[in-house]
């Protein structure tokens, strides 16, 4: 009797404590407060952040397929970090150091030349 009360104990502290472990938010799967939803003229949806550059952080190789350098300025750089964001479906863009219109500029720009 002894041996089926201490299974039932643990199954029942198995039980209790395993939708503890499974609750919670998935942090990496949403959007940032300071992405912006953009629909362009030719109704291009997508998302943009704007965040601005770490001390010393320079633009990342641009040579790799999803990184947008502004031609005009290196301090302005995009990266197209989904063509399809898990929780909006719409691509979803990082800029860094651009105004608004670069940032879309360039966003779009890479959308079209990796998302087909």
């Amino acid at each position: 009797m002894e041996g089926t009360t201490m299974k039932k104990l643990l199954l029942g502290l198995f039980l209790t404590t395993m939708p503890l472990v499974g609750c919670g938010t998935d942090e990496g799967s949403t959007l940032p407060d300071a992405s912006e939803f953009v629909v362009t003229a030719d109704q291009q949806e997508m998302s943009i952040e704007q965040r601005d550059a770490a001390p010393g952080e320079q633009a990342p190789e641009v040579g790799a397929a999803n990184i947008s350098v502004s031609e005009n300025e290196l301090a302005c750089w995009v990266v197209l970090e989904y063509c399809r964001h898990p929780n909006t479906g719409i691509p979803h863009c990082t800029a860094t150091g651009c105004t608004r219109a670069e940032a879309i500029r360039n966003c779009e720009a890479l959308i079209r030349r990796t998302c087909g």
